[in-house]
């Protein structure tokens, strides 16, 4: 069903496919009433904006004009909508009124039969902050009903694909609970439910511990429904959390109280009529002015209102997309959290589970690291730096400090004669960067402003623990100096060149494993680029006619990308299972001509690695098939049955 394209933090760019139509997520869902007479805007305007929509099937159930006419030609027809049709089940009316007048299995069966394509079951949304006992019991009706629903939807073999939601009021294990049971059924999209109520309260640090909760317990494979949520200011941080698809009933609930949507926040057409124009260039405010529109009758003006709020909230989903792949979906995050202060306090509430989102987050990105705030110091990009730098295996370290005058790289701007000692320079932001490494994204791909003192002083215990750690390596100014002197003096007859040190410890940092040894530094050479001066290939003599090319330095990034050589060397250096994907034997022959590897052929892997690294192919008994780069991390690589897993750079057969 679900195939990622491009990813940032937990957010997906990817493709759904459903009843053999696709959608790209992340993606809104608009809230159309299926009775076309009720609708705000016409279904024809609908229809330009959107390929999903969904509906509520307990009215059609409980209007017998409306139910005789899905029964008899379909959803679609009475909708008039050939796309992909989803439907609540009633839980909402439930959610109102207490009780609904329908069997929970009665309703799934109607959604089938009217050829709905992603039907709900009926389950019991939970208030926030009630009593536990009432939030339990009605977990476990909910959770009752969904298993019974599956049973039904499995025996009958329904086309339509189902909603199974996740409950648990606001506690937080029982959350866990219903994710955890509701992830081992066999349900297609997963909505996180209830949340409504909490939303309207500004309650958003709540939805954040609901959201990444359920996430850590939810299948990786299948997208995450956020039911309910239909604000632009709350889609950016709510696919960084890894939720999929939206539904919005706002754009016409908000147009019917003269209210005017943005990325944002909301304004009252009231506020807004003494302006020239509106901010905002979508057809709507291209065409009328706030006075115009404040003074048209009633039915015309919330037409018209309910579309720009569709447009907005259609143009920050796309927003939204754009960010995942260009890998600044972040930096929009920092800048919408800025909006309102509960909306920063929602963001700081998301980065204590850091340790969580950083196993899905990227290792490299097309963009920079740009720094917004204080926030930027927990992102992942810093934390896996922090992690990462003890891979190297240092021998003997001196700490400096350098002038804000110094432009990154700092190996590129500071004259420091070769040496054997790796160089660590304090940073305000990354804590520490080896100058041997300091071309690797993120630390000299950023932009960081000159911080605040009380910023500066972050990351002052990070470097304290590092000291006490390699106490016994780290030398002061004098020690270093002799060091260096004798480095560069001609009694030093094991001198190795300071740029193959440097390939060493990008291996290291990179892969985590010592991958030159004495045999291999000494016939190592690199070439370098004549526009920047910088290492853009590493090769092996093999004799005095002959070179192989082992790494190519990416140019954006400067990790080190495997030729087949490399990936050889790799693979005999670096221990099973580490940085590997292990294909069935059925598809081996087409890994080792570099095709690429789809995820329902993968049968074990590294469960450390994260997406984009590069990795290994190899079948079980550990002989390297080929190599390339896997877009999903290690937990993905193991759930996912659907789409590529590793795109390959090549074969070896």
């Amino acid at each position: 069903m679900l195939e990622i394209k491009a990813r940032d933090g937990l957010g997906r760019l990817g493709k759904l496919r459903i009843n053999n139509k696709t959608i790209e997520t992340p993606t809104i869902m608009p809230v159309l009433h299926p009775n076309p007479e009720k609708q705000t805007i016409p279904i024809d305007k609908i229809k330009k904006l959107t390929d999903v929509i969904i509906t509520n099937s307990y009215i059609i159930y409980s209007n017998p004009r409306l139910k005789n006419t899905a029964e008899e030609k379909g959803i679609h027809k009475l909708i008039g909508f050939d796309k992909i049709i989803v439907t609540d089940s009633g839980s909402f009316q439930l959610s109102l009124y207490g009780s609904i007048d329908v069997d929970p299995l009665e309703i799934v069966q109607f959604q089938d039969r009217i050829g709905v394509d992603v039907g709900t079951i009926l389950d019991i949304p939970t208030a926030p902050y009630v009593d536990r006992e009432k939030a339990e019991r009605d977990l476990e009706e909910t959770l009752r009903r969904s298993k019974s629903a599956i049973e039904l939807k499995e025996k009958n073999n329904y086309k339509m694909l189902l909603n199974g939601t996740i409950q648990g009021s606001t506690y937080m294990d029982l959350r866990r609970k219903s994710a955890e049971v509701m992830g081992k059924l066999n349900f297609d999209i997963y909505p996180i439910g209830a949340v409504v109520p909490l939303m309207e309260n500004y309650h958003y640090k709540t939805v954040v511990d609901i959201i990444l909760t359920s996430k850590e317990y939810l299948p990786t494979n299948k997208p995450i429904h956020l039911f309910g949520c239909g604000h632009p200011m709350l889609f950016a941080l709510s696919v960084l959390l890894g939720c999929d698809l939206f539904d919005s009933a706002a754009y016409a609930l908000y147009a019917k109280d003269d209210r005017y949507l943005t990325e944002h926040g909301t304004y009252h057409l009231t506020d807004l009529k003494d302006l020239s124009n509106f901010p905002c260039n979508c057809p709507i405010c291209n065409e009328y002015s706030p006075r115009e529109l404040f003074n048209m009758d009633k039915r015309n003006r919330e037409q018209l209102l309910a579309e720009h709020n569709l447009y907005v909230t259609f143009e920050e989903i796309n927003r939204i997309k754009e960010s995942i792949k260009e890998g600044s979906l972040w930096e929009l995050v920092e800048l919408r959290c800025r909006s309102h202060p509960k909306l920063l306090e929602a963001y700081r509430q998301a980065l204590k589970y850091i340790e969580f989102i950083e196993k899905f987050d990227p290792i490299t990105k097309k963009s920079a690291f740009f720094y917004s705030g204080y926030e930027s110091m927990f992102r992942p990009e810093v934390i896996r730096h922090k992690k990462r730098i003890h891979r190297i295996k240092f021998d003997k370290i001196y700490l400096s400090t350098v002038s804000r005058d110094v432009n990154k790289p700092y190996s590129e701007n500071l004259n420091n004669l070769p040496s054997d000692v790796d160089i660590l320079i304090k940073d305000d932001v990354f804590g520490l960067i080896p100058l041997n490494i300091d071309t690797i994204y993120p630390l000299s791909q950023n932009e960081i402003p000159e911080l605040y003192d009380i910023e500066r002083e972050h990351n002052k215990k990070f470097v304290e623990e590092f000291i006490n750690k390699y106490k016994d390596k780290i030398m002061d100014i004098k020690t270093y100096n002799y060091y260096t002197s004798y480095y560069n003096s001609k009694e030093n007859k094991n001198k190795v060149n300071k740029d193959v040190l440097r390939i060493d410890r990008m291996l290291q940092y990179q892969y985590g494993f010592k991958i030159l040894d004495e045999g291999i530094i000494k016939n190592i050479v690199v070439k370098r680029s004549k526009n920047t001066g910088r290492i853009r290939n590493v090769l092996v003599i093999k004799d005095e006619n002959e070179k192989e090319v082992l790494f190519t330095l990416r140019s954006h990034d400067n990790l080190l990308i495997p030729a087949k050589e490399g990936a050889k060397l790799l693979h005999k250096k670096i221990p099973f299972p580490k940085y590997r994907v292990v294909v069935d034997k059925s598809v081996q022959e087409f890994a080792k001509k570099g095709k690429s590897v789809y995820a329902k052929f993968v049968i074990d892997c590294d469960e450390e690695l994260r997406p984009y690294e590069e990795v290994l192919v190899v079948n079980e008994e550990d002989e390297l098939m080929g190599y390339g780069t896997t877009i999903l991390n290690g937990r993905e690589l193991m759930e996912f049955n659907y789409g590529v897993a590793v795109d390959m750079r090549g074969g070896v057969d």
